[in-house]
């Protein structure tokens, strides 16, 4: 079972949804996985979402998937499990709503592939990512491998998956996969000003610019 909780928070225009585990170590674990696809899909549904907003509490964001859980996957378990944690991360990332990621501590593995579906991150000096599954013999069934290597480019991504290698929260802001980067003390109020501001931009224009950039992700520059 798992130990990581799932809240959410509304107000107008967005929602934030809250990670949170009594140790700090919020784990995607199957459990957890099917409580955020529903929520992340309900939050989705809003009319009048502009912004869905993740976050973890307690000096996480994620930091990957339960791993005694992992070790009991047999192959159709194992595919079952990742088409699971692909469901949500699609859904984030194909949205015409605007995700942000409060990243405040560790983003790990599975919790990094998460963080790579959304739009926005926005983390802290002390956050430390890396995908430590490449030490263990194992490598993202979450799309990660894709994703990193489209926003860092794919020398950059073959290194984080090969060495295991963590990063400060610095490196990860040097290199692009951070938007923002903010001292630990003024987290909360950096995380609050970025889900206001991009919850109060007209829908219109954040659906635009998010369709026009996507298509650079893509073969031909068609309309771009």
């Amino acid at each position: 079972m798992s130990h990581t909780t799932v809240t959410t928070e509304k107000g107008t225009g967005w929602t934030i949804v809250r990670l949170s585990s009594r140790r700090g170590l919020n784990k995607l674990g199957t459990e957890l996985l099917e409580v955020l696809r529903q929520e992340v899909l309900g939050a989705l549904a809003r009319a009048d979402m502009r912004c869905l907003a993740l976050v973890g509490e307690g000096g996480s964001f994620a930091v990957g998937a339960d791993l005694r859980e992992i070790l009991k996957l047999c192959p159709d378990t194992a595919r079952e499990f990742s088409d699971l944690g692909n469901s949500i991360f699609r859904a984030l990332e194909r949205s015409e709503v605007f995700v942000v990621a409060g990243i405040d501590g560790f983003c790990l593995g599975g919790g990094l592939d998460l963080a790579l579906a959304v739009d926005w991150r926005l983390g802290t000096v002390r956050s430390v990512f890396g995908h430590p599954g490449a030490d263990l013999g194992l490598i993202t069934g979450f799309g990660g491998t894709q994703r990193l290597s489209r926003l860092i480019g794919a020398k950059s991504a073959l290194s984080w998956f090969l060495t295991a290698d963590r990063m400060s929260g610095q490196e990860a802001y040097r290199c692009g996969f951070l938007q923002e980067l903010c001292p630990t003390e003024d987290f909360q109020s950096r995380f609050s000003e970025t889900v206001e501001r991009f919850a109060s931009e007209p829908l219109s224009r954040l659906v635009e610019c998010k369709r026009l950039i996507g298509m650079a992700e893509h073969p031909g520059m068609r309309g771009g």
